[in-house]
């Protein structure tokens, strides 16, 4: 696991893509190098907000978002199989009654294919607000063009930007949360369809 201090070229290319107004999906590109431990990221909540409003730092606003984008894409591939195994249901009963077993199943993974949409959009809507308030905060930072890899640790936002990142950051600790109870459950449910499909096609 790289330190911060190893990243910080990376924090930096992340903060001079959002003074150059680029968009969402490129400052995700650019932070999806950052390293995140996932096995912290219930603690890395809890430990900004013990910090004075006048000491959150830019890398760990940056860490969160990278950890919710990591748990984001663990979840999207599970998605993807859970829609394939879906779909995969939906052919084996196109021309026959489905059984007990398949109607749950299809209704199972259509209630967990739902949460999981639901949850992509209220992370969408998380990164847009937050990306906006440090955009906000670059633009009125009057030394904004020295930042270096050597300085970037010690750039800390303004209390004005802490006010309007915290309910965000209210919103990305759902977001992991519900990404969390997700993962296992839909592991559960993609081995369950594999027994499924497998006895339909014996």
């Amino acid at each position: 696991m790289s330190t911060s201090l190893d990243q910080n070229p990376i924090f930096l290319s992340v903060a001079r893509e959002i003074q150059g107004s680029g968009s969402t999906g490129r400052i995700l590109e650019k932070l999806s190098g950052l390293q995140v431990d996932d096995s912290r990221g219930g603690e890395m909540f809890p430990e900004i907000r013990s910090k004075k409003d006048t000491a959150w730092d830019f890398r760990s606003v940056i860490l969160l978002v990278r950890l919710i984008q990591q748990n984001r894409q663990s979840v999207s591939h599970s998605y993807e199989e859970a829609m394939a195994r879906y779909s995969k249901v939906n052919n084996l009963t196109a021309k026959r009654k489905a059984n007990e077993e398949e109607v749950r199943l299809k209704q199972t993974l259509t209630d967990y294919i739902l949460k999981i949409e639901s949850n992509f959009e209220r992370n969408d809507r998380a990164d847009e607000s937050i990306l906006k308030e440090i955009t906000r905060f670059f633009d009125s930072l009057e030394s904004a063009e020295k930042l270096s890899e050597s300085n970037i640790a010690s750039l800390n936002l303004s209390p004005k930007s802490v006010a309007q990142i915290g309910p965000i950051l209210e919103k990305y600790e759902e977001c992991y949360q519900e990404y969390s109870k997700l993962k296992p459950v839909l592991g559960r449910l993609i081995r369950i369809a594999d027994y499924i499909i497998e006895d339909a096609e014996g």
